[in-house]
């Protein structure tokens, strides 16, 4: 007596690749999160102590943390308010500061057009630097696969940066006073930066970007990071159509 081996239906068969997919794209996520998230606790740790020192309603930016989701344009409104800024200018430059997401978006755009209209509502909401260089770096992932690594990824991140704004609040009436507490904002970003500096376009980005935001801030503070992004696209435009 002879067995006969089923095969499964196309249909299963799919299934199946697709269930692979969306848990490959979990595993990944987590990953990814693991990576970036060890860089956001001490700025988002910087925010919460900020907070406090300024005096600022400490439920407001925890709130505000989840709502904003960029800690460079929240960290400039804080300081900003707390000096006297109307809230008018105040609103104008942290858009400022968060206009290099616009690029983001755009670059991603591809990729969120082809999702469900939830998805492409609501997802972007967690574009930000460390969110936008993951999934660059994840450029096969589409469709259902794209949509569980974002949430998931996403998801990590807004827990992990609430968290540590909080955690920040906390401590802030036992920590010292350190000058040099900002500068943690800024170790975050070059720890970001320095990894990906593996091609020429991304050197000449870097460099370029750097100097026109350092100089532009030196006249117009709001606007040195946009013009810094841009000259930096620009140039590394440039370099890889000549290259």
């Amino acid at each position: 007596m002879t067995s006969t081996l089923m095969r499964p239906s196309d249909a299963t068969a799919d299934a199946t690749a697709a269930h692979t997919g969306v848990a490959t794209a979990r595993r990944l996520a987590r990953h990814d999160a693991r990576t970036v998230l060890p860089g956001m606790v001490p700025f988002g740790m910087l925010l919460g102590v900020t907070v406090v020192a300024t005096g600022a309603d400490r439920l407001v930016e925890l709130v505000g943390g989840a709502a904003i989701y960029g800690g460079s344009a929240q960290l400039t409104a804080v300081t900003l308010l707390d000096r006297g800024l109307a809230l008018t200018a105040v609103v104008l430059t942290a858009a400022v500061v968060n206009a290099r997401l616009l690029l983001y978006s755009a670059a991603l755009g591809e990729r969120f057009r082809a999702q469900p209209r939830v998805f492409r509502w609501l997802a972007p909401h967690f574009i930000i630097d460390q969110t936008y260089l993951m999934a660059v770096g994840r450029p096969t992932l589409a469709g259902a696969e794209f949509r569980s690594y974002w949430r998931w990824l996403g998801g990590a991140v807004l827990v992990v940066w609430t968290t540590s704004i909080g955690l920040g609040m906390a401590l802030a009436p036992v920590m010292p006073s350190l000058p040099h507490l900002p500068l943690i904002g800024t170790a975050l970003f070059i720890g970001l930066l320095v990894p990906r500096l593996t091609e020429r376009p991304a050197i000449v980005a870097a460099l370029v970007g750097g100097t026109v935001a350092a100089l532009t801030s030196t006249v117009l503070p709001a606007a040195g990071i946009i013009a810094g992004a841009v000259a930096g696209v620009v140039a590394a435009m440039a370099v890889s159509r000549n290259g």
